[in-house]
């Protein structure tokens, strides 16, 4: 009877064992494939506005939705900013059909500038530092065309912005440019200006990297081989805002001050993006993303957004991607900040 009752457990045991070997395997092929399926579906739909593909940029990381650096905007509280959302808009001016921020300011080459926030939510920094260098520049004509540091106000922001690398607020961060400043730096290991960014690019060989940990804040220059103090290359806004979630309200601001930074929401199928007007399809949300809108455009009747994203030039159109217009997609004209820079 013992050894019946042993025998019994055995066979259970196994049963169980086999059975949860069966249950894994089956989730490991269907997180596999269940890329495939979200970009076969995209490529199916007739009469679609754009195209998914796999993007091996975004390989390296182990949970994707640390990405997504924008934090709820519930967490704000009151209002911080003015708004510019009462200003009555010149009914009299007529914004063309199509515009590139980066052709009508050709010699401000910040404004095509593709970031790469490696593994590190910090697209609200390095998208609001990003949109500043592109209004410094259109704002002194092209003759200051330089980086400004998305490390220094995602290290030194941290805490009053939000959490580093684990998100923060765009208006925020606009609100710390306008009262302490934000100094130079380019890219991970381009040498430029004061503070660089720290992060390197993640090599793309592996799906387990984990996410960075927020650098510590220097109030000092980084790059040893920068000859200006960190206190004589701030640049500062004087006025710092967000913009009325419309269309025109939009396009009214990117024409006569220069790029702005949007919030959106994302889902699975944009991290598959390639080209075309992107739309959202199908796939779970992944949380909240700050990117640049510089322009605008239409193909085929469906108007767009033109933006620059922060996960380097191998995702996208070279970084770069277009978003439908006009409805607000995936929430991309709800969440709209600005500051113009003070001289």
């Amino acid at each position: 009877m013992f050894i019946r009752t042993m025998c019994n457990s055995c066979v259970i045991i196994l049963f169980l064992l086999l059975f949860n070997h069966e249950v894994l395997t089956r989730s490991v092929v269907r997180v596999k494939n269940n890329v495939g399926d979200i970009i076969d579906h995209v490529n199916n739909i007739s009469k679609t506005t754009w195209k998914a593909g796999l993007s091996t940029s975004l390989n390296y990381m182990r949970d994707v939705e640390d990405l997504m650096g924008v934090l709820p905007i519930e967490e704000l509280g009151s209002s911080l900013y003015h708004n510019i959302m009462d200003k009555e808009l010149d009914k009299a001016e007529i914004l063309p059909e199509s515009y590139d921020a980066s052709k009508q300011w050709p010699l401000c080459k910040s404004i095509t500038s593709i970031k790469d926030q490696s593994n590190c939510g910090s697209c609200w920094a390095l998208s609001t530092a990003s949109v500043f260098s592109d209004r410094v520049c259109i704002g002194t004509n092209g003759s200051v065309d330089l980086n400004l540091s998305g490390e220094f106000l995602m290290d030194c922001c941290n805490g009053k912005c939000g959490r580093g690398c684990d998100g923060g607020h765009p208006e925020k961060a606009w609100k710390f440019i306008k009262n302490n400043g934000i100094c130079t730096g380019g890219d991970f290991g381009s040498g430029e200006g004061c503070q660089p960014y720290s992060i390197a690019p993640c090599s793309g060989s592996s799906y387990s990297e984990p996410s960075a940990d927020t650098p510590k804040c220097y109030l000092a220059c980084s790059n040893f081989n920068y000859t200006t103090s960190l206190k004589e290359d701030l640049y500062f806004a004087s006025k710092v805002y967000t913009v009325k979630p419309k269309m025109k309200a939009i396009m009214h601001e990117v024409y006569n001050n220069g790029p702005v930074v949007a919030a959106m929401k994302t889902y699975e199928d944009f991290l598959h993006y390639k080209s075309g007007i992107y739309q959202y399809t199908t796939g779970s949300p992944k949380g909240e993303h700050a990117v640049k809108l510089l322009g605008w455009g239409q193909e085929n009747g469906v108007l767009y957004w033109l933006a620059a994203n922060t996960w380097g030039r191998y995702w996208g159109m070279g970084g770069m991607f277009k978003i439908k217009r006009g409805n607000n997609e995936c929430g991309i004209e709800n969440r709209i900040s600005g500051g113009l820079p003070k001289f």
